[in-house]
């Protein structure tokens, strides 16, 4: 069991069930840091624009995902970080200003040539991150999603 456990949501099915796992792994007084990069575009004519059309969509599906984990009584902490920047890096720097001792994201399974092509978080994070990383597979997610909902 973690005391601090950060779990990375994109708003996705799959980050779900990383959801399910990370609280598996984290300790009945723990905390638990919900953090979500909101992607923006840099430079051009849509410079500072959200990278997915559904943005506020996503960012309230997980704003509810902690109201309802907060009234179970589940100590959770939302962080959402605007970024131009690669989603990874920004997972590893919030663990690490945030002392988690472990983050958990999910992955959608793509394999090593489509996940450099799509730019796979869950392959760049375990390089980058100073804490353990624990990526939930897209086949385990759903199973755990489903125990969740």
């Amino acid at each position: 069991m973690y005391r601090t456990v950060l779990w990375a949501t994109d708003g996705s099915v799959v980050a779900d069930g990383a959801l399910a796992e990370a609280l598996k792994l984290l300790d009945p007084d723990g905390e638990l840091i919900a953090f979500h990069c909101d992607e923006r575009f840099a430079g051009g004519r849509l410079g500072g624009g959200t990278v997915f059309v559904d943005e506020l969509d996503r960012l309230a599906k997980i704003q509810a995902q902690v109201d309802q984990l907060r009234a179970g009584g589940t100590e959770v902490r939302l962080i959402v970080e605007k970024t131009h920047q690669s989603a990874a890096a920004e997972i590893a720097a919030s663990a690490e200003a945030n002392h988690a001792d472990v983050i958990v994201c999910g992955t959608r399974g793509f394999g090593v040539v489509a996940g450099a092509v799509a730019g796979s978080v869950a392959m760049r994070l375990p390089h980058l991150a100073t804490r353990p990383v624990v990526v939930v597979s897209e086949a385990a997610a759903a199973s755990a999603a489903e125990l969740i909902r």
